[in-house]
């Protein structure tokens, strides 16, 4: 996979929203209202099903189905982070709860609550790193369980090579690290953020479709190039 080439499709991608203003602007409402927010999140997950063979954000349409595929996105994350959470959760009640446990037990409530904490702290980044290519596999096969087809998952981001994969995911935290610096730009920069808001996830999850398509058709040549062609027919006497 060419890092470059996959954001440089998904920038140029992304830019065509400001080519249809009111699909943006309702775009960016939906993105701020709880709950309808979801349907945002859904156009998202239709632009990655259809990447990459689409070249043009689709239209709004079909609300319903849109905040449905969208509920199953953010279902799809709470469940990954549900583990990291029941680990990092009770940990931070354990280190508030420190001061005001007396003599030696502190020591082990403070040890425990560390390790729980950091052990809570790996899962969440490793569920992080897995999670976009288990929406991607969920999305592009139509089905809800296929987000947990970790044998699937993993084998996709094999081929595009565990590297490469990280070096994707730091590109996305560099991108979002860079719209969090833009909201904090005084005065303007809340609206620089709602209004780019739309944009950063179409670019996202197209940039993750381009990710499991290069993983999945490597993984599609190769099983093709393991079977063996059939025997000829025998020679007739």
């Amino acid at each position: 996979m060419d890092l470059g080439k996959n954001l440089s499709d998904a920038f140029q991608y992304a830019q065509k929203l400001f080519s249809d203003l009111g699909r943006l602007l309702i775009l960016v409402i939906l993105s701020i209202i709880p709950i309808l927010n979801f349907i945002m999140v859904g156009y998202a997950a239709k632009v990655a099903r259809e990447s990459p063979d689409g070249n043009t954000p689709p239209p709004l349409t079909g609300y319903a189905s849109l905040f449905i595929e969208g509920l199953k996105v953010v279902v799809v994350g709470i469940i990954y982070m549900i583990i990291p959470l029941i680990l990092i959760g009770p940990s931070i009640i354990g280190f508030i709860s420190i001061p005001m446990i007396p003599g030696a037990p502190r020591l082990f409530v403070g040890g425990v609550a560390l390790i729980t904490f950091f052990a809570g702290l790996i899962l969440a980044i490793l569920a992080s790193i897995v999670f976009y290519m288990g929406i991607m596999n969920m999305i592009k096969k139509n089905s809800f369980s296929k987000a947990f087809a970790f044998g699937e998952i993993l084998e996709t981001i094999g081929n595009v090579g565990w590297g490469m994969y990280i070096l994707w995911i730091i590109a996305l935290v560099v991108i979002l690290a860079i719209v969090g610096l833009i909201s904090a730009i005084p005065i303007v920069g809340w609206l620089i953020s709602l209004i780019i808001s739309p944009v950063v996830s179409v670019l996202i999850f197209r940039s993750a479709a381009l990710v499991y398509s290069a993983g999945r058709s490597l993984s599609s040549s190769e099983g093709s190039a393991a079977v063996p062609p059939p025997p000829a027919p025998p020679a007739a006497q």
